[in-house]
């Protein structure tokens, strides 16, 4: 049973004596060497053999899906944890670290925005977009809104952001249609996954999505070059 700090002062231990020996502690804890309590440390005592837990092996199934390098990274562990050299064990334990990430699937963007120039940029935009709405359900008539309407909202995007400085209303009116028309066109393009709309106060903020972020960030670096 480990002894509190509460029954280490009462042994007589002061507190800058149990702070040096939970600064021992991590030493050898981040060294990987056999770890002691605090007891055992202010005592001046070897660590105690203690009963390691019961390794359980992966099935096939479970090695699989970790990966290459991710059963490379678990052999690495499991090495460092049989190390006898606390230097070696750290460096393992390093080399294990990096090859858990490396083994973590990367993050893909959806489009490639980063390739020709800006005009090809455009077109990836817009063919992203129309093919999107084209396998809706959507008449020609409300494909052709809503293209119109994302055409506004990119147009007025505040300054440095993604979001539109019109609300559904000024779209609307800027459309020359009903508010009611306006929100039909809306949730299509929202359904699409072109904008998302976020309620602040009784409105609704228009703004462009991750996607078409890096699209509209793409076209804006290369006019600046």
């Amino acid at each position: 049973m480990a002894i509190t700090t509460a029954e280490l002062r009462r042994r007589g231990y002061s507190n800058d004596d149990i702070r040096l020996a939970q600064n021992v502690q991590e030493a050898n804890r981040r060294a990987g060497a056999p770890s002691r309590t605090l007891a055992e440390v202010l005592a001046g005592q070897q660590a105690r053999s203690r009963p390691a837990a019961p390794v359980e092996d992966l099935t096939a199934r479970q090695l699989r899906r970790r990966g290459t390098y991710g059963q490379a990274a678990l052999l690495v562990d499991q090495a460092a944890l049989g190390e006898r050299d606390p230097a070696r064990a750290a460096q393992a334990r390093l080399l294990g670290h990096g090859l858990k990430a490396m083994a973590e699937r990367p993050v893909q963007l959806e489009f490639d925005f980063f390739g020709g120039g800006n005009v090809s940029l455009g077109h990836q935009y817009i063919d992203a977009v129309q093919a999107r709405l084209m396998a809706t359900n959507a008449t020609p008539a409300e494909r052709d809104a809503a293209l119109a309407t994302l055409l506004l909202i990119t147009r007025h995007l505040e300054w440095q952001g993604y979001a539109c400085t019109k609300i559904a209303a000024d779209l609307a009116e800027m459309r020359g249609v009903d508010k009611a028309d306006m929100t039909r066109t809306l949730v299509l393009l929202e359904k699409v996954g072109a904008i998302s709309r976020t309620k602040r106060g009784r409105t609704k903020v228009i703004a462009v999505t991750q996607h078409e972020r890096q699209s509209l960030r793409s076209r804006f670096l290369r006019l600046g070059e």
